[in-house]
């Protein structure tokens, strides 16, 4: 009899603590209990996401929200003005800031409201969006960091080494100044520049190899003034049949030098 008791105390003692606890709570700290509303609205920002929706695309915005409260939609054109009561589910056309606009439909009304007053958060809470992170912007290379292109070289042949191969362009051999034009000896340029190949003064082609022999224009060169004339031979590499081109340099009946038409380059 007395445990029966002493439980009916214990119990009783609970009971009026739970009822008589909010009472108390605020006469000894002042803070004034949650109602119900409050602590659900609590409940519901605990739970929401931490996502911006003024950050996110339509395509990650639901279509619908549901109104918490009424809002005032109004039709720009004609200016008429009516009311959607809280409940409704109405369409989210975008999001301005912390407010949504939303539409009864498909029509021109359109109205605003805060975002809290809307589902959209439980809605967000429930389907997460997917964040696209961009790719990161390509690194463009400086111009110190780009390697300098490599000349190709040619496949050997039976012949001697032969320069890189590269699209013939004229240009005049380094201190080249003026031109003056062929004079009646030009013959016997094209006799000289047989002469070099035939006594192999240079090794980069032979006389059987040329296919064309032309005399060109005097040249000047620091002041003194040398016959010249050019040569054509066909070199197969790696890329396919290539013509090249070669100048002479003549002076007193001889060859002083022979150069690669479109480098400058002075040939040995």
């Amino acid at each position: 009899m007395k445990l029966f008791l002493m439980l009916l105390g214990i119990a009783v003692a609970g009971l009026l603590g739970y009822r008589m606890e909010p009472s108390l709570r605020y006469k000894m700290t002042g803070i004034t209990p949650l109602s119900s509303a409050d602590k659900e609205r609590l409940y519901e920002a605990s739970h929401l996401p931490a996502v911006d929706p003024s950050s996110l695309t339509p395509d990650q915005l639901p279509a619908k929200v549901t109104l918490k409260a009424d809002v005032k939609v109004t039709d720009a054109a004609s200016e008429v003005t009516m009311t959607i009561p809280a409940g409704n589910r109405v369409k989210l056309v975008r999001i301005e800031s912390t407010h949504a606009v939303v539409s009864p439909g498909d029509g021109p009304y359109l109205g605003s409201l805060p975002i809290s007053q809307t589902d959209l958060m439980e809605q967000l809470a429930a389907s997460p969006p997917v964040v696209v992170t961009p790719p990161p912007a390509p690194v463009t290379p400086t111009p110190e960091a780009i390697p300098p292109a490599t000349e190709p070289t040619p496949a050997p042949t039976g012949t001697p080494e032969h320069p890189v191969v590269t699209p013939p362009t004229e240009s005049p051999p380094p201190a080249a100044v003026q031109a003056a034009p062929v004079t009646a000896g030009s013959d016997d340029v094209v006799k000289v520049m047989q002469e070099s190949l035939r006594a192999g003064q240079i090794t980069a082609f032979t006389f059987d190899q040329v296919q064309e022999w032309k005399a060109e224009a005097n040249e000047t060169t620091d002041g003194t003034v040398f016959q010249t004339g050019s040569v054509s031979y066909n070199l197969e590499s790696i890329f396919g049949a290539k013509t090249i081109h070669a100048k002479a340099y003549v002076k007193g009946g001889k060859v002083v030098r022979w150069i690669w038409t479109n480098t400058g380059k002075e040939i040995k």
